[in-house]
Order: C-alpha cells, then structure tokens, then sequence
C-alpha cells in the first residue's frame, strides 16, 4: 500500500499502551525467538531432578541455577526496557508528541525533542491493538500509539507490518 502526502497527528502515551509493547517485546525477543535456550533448560531441569534423585545435591543444584538463565534474562531484558521506555515518556510534561508520517519515513517531535527515521531504517512493524511498534534494530523500537492515529496510516503501517 502507498502512503499519499504526510500525516501529522498528535498522540498521548499512556501507561497501558507502554507496558503492552514492553511486554509483547520480551514475551517474542526473549521467549519466542529463543525457543531452543529454553528447551535446554528444560532439558538440564530434568538432568537435575535425575541428578537430585541419584543424591548427587551439588550437581543438581548446579544444574537447577543453570536452568534459570533463560528466566533470569528475560527478567533483566524486562527491567531494561521497562525502565528505559518508562522514564522516556515520563520525562515528557504532558506525554504526548505530534507524530509526521510521510512516504519517506516518520518524525516524532516532543517536549523532549523530535526525530526522523526514514523506512529504509525501519527493519520490523510490529501491530498491536493500542499500537504499532516501529524497529530500527533488535531491541530499539518507537511507539506510536493508535489512539488519534488517521485510518490512512494504521491501514499503510498494518501493510508494513509482520
């Protein structure tokens, strides 16, 4: 789908809104796409309880801390980017920023200051239902909230996205 013209409209970053897309961001970064460090985890559960059950405790209790990476991981992922998205928008006086979407990119402008990323940068969109979650890496994402979003971008970034 193309994007005629640019869209400038205002959005407000809730609470909700924010810890929706944290969570959607571990749940896939850290458990989804890491499915096979959990599986070995599971695996090393049960070596564990084999070990406990031989009465071999210190082996086994070396495997049960073992099998906690993965958890401990996405606890940390969590409190990074729960921390990190959190104090961006609180910092901001009244949350809200003026959002420009344009065929060449995006520009988000906020008592904080604005930026522009252009679609080539823009390596995943993620739709959610307060959402859209616009990735320029890995783990840096933007969010723009659907709530005073017009029917013209939702539609163009529901095209864009995975």
């Amino acid at each position: 789908m193309e994007l005629r013209g640019n869209h400038t409209f205002p959005v407000r970053f809730d609470d909700e809104v924010v810890r929706d897309a944290v969570r959607v961001f571990v749940i896939e970064r850290t458990m989804r796409e890491q499915k096979g460090k959990w599986a070995a985890a599971g695996l090393v559960v049960v070596a564990g309880a084999v070990l406990l059950f031989q009465a071999n405790f210190t082996l086994a209790l070396l495997a049960f801390l073992v099998a906690c990476f993965p958890a401990i991981f996405s606890a940390v992922v969590w409190r990074a980017h729960s921390a990190s998205a959190f104090g961006r928008y609180r910092r901001m006086t009244d949350r809200s920023a003026e959002v420009t979407i344009d065929p060449e990119g995006f520009g988000i402008a906020s008592n904080l200051g604005d930026g522009r990323l252009n679609w080539t940068n823009v390596t995943e969109i993620w739709e959610r239902p307060l959402s859209f979650m616009l990735f320029s890496g890995t783990s840096a994402f933007n969010i723009l909230p659907r709530n005073a979003m017009p029917q013209e971008v939702q539609a163009f970034l529901s095209a864009k996205a995975i």
